[in-house]
């Protein structure tokens, strides 16, 4: 083999070692959420956030993400059990959620995962992946005042 074919054949390996590499590093993404949360970022544990139910989740099946939170109108009344607070994103990839009314669940903008508006799993992702639960946050009411605490 003559010095320059050497030097073509090593530089071509070595490139294709690199990229392999690369690749392998860009694969797949881990089940984690990713930084970014719709609807305003993250709730820190402990704290709450709060809406207002005279101008906020007026009709059943309605939903609105704030500071991470997904609340739900789930039946009519202004009792906690008539709502649901849940993550905003999916924990497989961090999709966003959204409430599906007419199905009456929760489903992942990505992979098309669902869940229960308590929770649980419905779907598994449509990519091949698995998904856990959501977390689900406790709510309180007072007057008008629905709050979720994280």
């Amino acid at each position: 083999m003559e010095r320059n074919e050497f030097l073509k054949s090593l530089g071509l390996g070595v490139a294709l070692a690199c990229t392999g590499s690369c690749f392998s590093s860009c694969g797949k993404k881990s089940d984690a959420p990713g930084p970014t949360n719709p609807g305003g970022g993250t709730t820190p544990p402990g704290s709450t956030v709060s809406v207002d139910l005279n101008s906020q989740l007026l009709a059943i099946g309605s939903s609105l993400v704030l500071s991470g939170i997904l609340f739900i109108r789930t039946a009519s009344g202004n009792a906690t059990t008539s709502f649901a607070a849940t993550q905003a994103t999916c924990p497989h990839q961090g999709g966003s959620l959204g409430f599906i009314q007419a199905n009456n669940y929760i489903q992942c903008s990505l992979h098309s995962s669902r869940y229960t508006t308590t929770g649980s799993i419905l779907a598994q992702p449509n990519d091949g992946g698995t998904t856990s639960a959501l977390k689900v946050y406790p709510l309180t009411i007072s007057g008008t005042t629905l709050t979720a605490t994280a």
